[in-house]
C-alpha cells in the first residue's frame, strides 16, 4: 500500500522518475527470470552452460519486453507489438555484444578491474536501454 501511494504521488509530479523506478524493477525481475531459466536449463534439461544461457537470454528478453511494454511504458497499442519486439530484441543483442567488447577492452586489454568495468558498462547500458525503449521502441510520451 505504501509503495502504491508512493508511486501514485510520484506519477503526478514526476512521470519520468516513476518510469525509471519501474524500469529498474522490471530489469531486476527480467534478470531473475533469466537466472531462474538458466538454472532450470542446466539442471533439468541437461543443456550446456552456453546453450542454457542463450535460451535463458531469450526467456529473460521476452520477460523484459513484456514488462517494458505493459508495466513501465504502459503501451496499449497492440498492432505494433511484433515490430516493437524485433527492435527491442536487436537493441538487447547489440547491447550484449557491446558489453562484451567493452569489458574485453576494459579488463583484458587495459587490465583494469573487471568487476568495476562490468558495473560501469552495465550502468551505461541501462541508460542507453531506457532512452531507446522510451523514445524509440515504445515511443512513450
Amino acid at each position: 500500500m505504501a509503495i502504491k501511494n508512493f508511486l501514485r504521488a510520484r506519477s503526478q509530479k514526476e512521470p519520468v522518475v516513476q518510469e525509471i523506478f519501474l524500469f529498474l524493477i522490471n530489469g531486476f525481475l527480467a534478470t531473475s527470470v533469466h537466472f531462474a531459466a538458466l538454472i532450470l536449463f542446466v539442471n533439468f534439461a541437461g543443456l550446456s552452460y552456453g546453450a542454457s544461457n542463450f535460451l535463458s537470454f531469450l526467456v529473460g528478453s521476452i520477460s523484459s519486453f513484456l514488462g517494458n511494454k505493459f508495466f513501465v511504458f504502459k503501451v496499449t497499442n497492440k498492432f505494433r507489438t511484433s515490430s516493437q519486439f524485433i527492435n527491442f530484441f536487436f537493441l538487447y543483442l547489440t547491447l550484449a555484444f557491446a558489453h562484451g567488447i567493452a569489458l574485453y577492452w576494459w579488463s583484458d586489454i587495459n587490465e583494469y578491474n573487471y568487476i568495476v568495468g562490468f558495473l560501469l558498462i552495465t550502468i551505461l547500458n541501462m541508460v542507453i536501454s531506457f532512452i531507446f525503449n522510451k523514445y524509440i521502441i515504445f515511443n512513450a510520451k
